[in-house]
C-alpha cells in the first residue's frame, strides 16, 4: 500500500527544517565507501569500520524497511562577538545526537500512527551512508570538501533519518542521483583547480586529488587521543574544537542568510578558558553536559585549550598552564601546556 501522508506532519514545528524520502534499495556509494576505508582509517576513527555491511542497504537498520525520511536540520550561527574560545559551528545545535533524536521522535510516533509497525532513528552514530540518503531524497549535493550541502543553508546543517517499514510517497523526483552523490560533480560552485575549499585547508587534507582524513583537523581536534605533531596544533590556529575552514570558505556557505529558525543551543558561550583548564574531570563533563564536547575525555579538551591558548599568545593564564604542566597526569597534557607556555 502507498500512502500520501507526510503533509499530515508539521516539520517545522518539530525543528525540522526540510526533509525528503528515498525509498528501500541498495546503496549507491557503498563501493567507494569500501575503498576509502580499504586505505586505512585513523585509530580513533574505527566507528566507521564497523558494521559496514550495515551500509549496503536498509535491512541491516531496519529489517522490512521499506522508506527512510530524511530530514535536515539548519545550524545557527555563533552570537556576533563571541570571545574566545571558539568551536566549529555544528557545536551550536548542542549535543546534536540527542537534539535531532528529539527532533525526529514525533516524525517516528506519527509514521506509527499512520500505519508503520516499526522505526528506527538514525542520526551519524548509525552505519548508515547518510549524505547519499539526504541527495537521493532531493535534498541537495555533495561538495568537494565531502560535505552535504542544501541549497538553501549550504553545508552547515546536521542530518537525521527515520527508517519506516511503510512506503512513503517521493516529496520530489531527483534525477542524477549518482553524479550528485559524487563530491564535487554537481552543485558545486567551484571549477577544479580554483576550489576555495581546497586553497582554505590548513593542512592539505583536501588537495585536487582527493581528502585524507589522516590529515584532517576535525579529527586531530576531536579524536585524536594523544599529543597532537606541530603542524597540526599551529594549524588549528583559535578553533579549540573542529575546523570549518572548508566549509566558510565555500561560496555555497557564504551566499546564505546568517539566520535560521533554529535557537542557538549550546553551553559553550558561558564557559571560559579559565574553566577548561582548571575544572577537575567530574566538574568539566558537568559543564559541558549538552555538547558534542561532553563524550570525549576531559584531557582531550584541556589539551586543545592549551593549544589554542599557545597558538593565541594569551598569557593572561600562565598560573593555569603552570599547574597543568607541572601536575596534570596525562603527559601529553603536560607537554601541551609547556608548548602554550613556551
Amino acid at each position: 500500500m502507498s500512502v500520501s501522508i507526510l503533509d499530515g506532519f508539521d516539520f517545522a514545528s518539530a525543528g525540522i527544517d526540510d526533509f525528503g524520502v528515498v525509498q528501500a534499495g541498495p546503496s549507491l556509494t557503498y563501493d567507494a565507501y569500501t575503498r576509502a576505508i580499504a586505505r586505512g582509517v585513523p585509530p580513533q576513527l574505527q566507528y566507521l569500520v564497523r558494521n559496514a555491511a550495515c551500509r549496503r542497504g536498509f535491512d541491516d537498520i531496519l529489517p522490512g524497511a521499506r522508506a527512510v525520511v530524511c530530514c535536515v536540520v539548519a545550524m545557527p550561527p555563533w552570537p556576533d562577538g563571541e570571545d574566545e574560545p571558539r568551536y566549529a559551528r555544528f557545536c551550536t545545535l548542542g549535543d546534536y545526537h540527542q537534539t535531532l533524536r528529539q527532533r525526529l521522535s514525533p516524525l517516528a510516533e506519527y509514521l506509527k500512527s499512520c500505519g508503520a509497525t516499526h522505526t528506527r532513528i538514525c542520526v551519524d552514530t548509525a552505519p548508515v551512508l547518510e549524505r547519499e540518503l539526504a541527495v537521493r531524497a532531493g535534498l541537495g549535493s555533495i561538495g568537494w570538501n565531502r560535505m552535504f550541502i542544501h541549497p538553501r543553508w549550504g553545508s552547515f546543517v546536521a542530518l537525521g533519518e527515520v527508517f519506516a517499514d511503510i512506503e512513503v510517497v517521493e516529496k520530489r523526483a531527483l534525477e542524477g542521483a549518482i553524479e550528485a552523490c559524487t563530491p564535487g560533480r554537481t552543485g558545486c560552485p567551484c571549477a577544479p583547480g580554483t576550489r576555495c575549499c581546497v586553497r582554505a585547508c590548513p593542512t592539505q587534507a583536501l588537495t585536487e586529488s582527493g581528502y585524507d582524513m589522516h590529515r584532517c583537523l576535525a579529527y586531530w581536534s576531536t579524536q585524536h587521543r594523544g599529543e597532537i605533531p606541530e603542524f597540526y596544533a599551529r594549524s588549528m590556529g583559535s578553533t579549540l574544537w573542529g575546523c570549518d575552514r572548508c566549509q566558510n570558505a565555500c561560496p555555497r556557505n557564504r551566499s546564505q542568510s546568517p539566520t535560521t529558525a533554529t535557537p542557538l543551543d549550546s553551553p559553550l558561550p558561558g564557559i571560559s578558558f579559565y574553566d577548561l583548564l582548571t575544572l577537575s574531570g567530574r566538574q568539566l563533563k558537568k559543564a559541558l553536559a549538552g555538547s558534542p564536547l561532553a563524550d570525549a575525555h576531559p584531557d582531550i579538551v584541556r589539551r586543545n585549550a592549551c593549544i589554542v591558548l599557545g597558538n593565541l599568545g594569551a598569557h593572561n593564564h600562565t598560573a593555569e598552564l603552570e599547574n597543568l604542566a607541572l601536575h596534570s597526569p596525562t603527559d601529553w597534557v603536560r607537554s601541551s601546556a609547556q608548548r602554550a607556555l613556551g
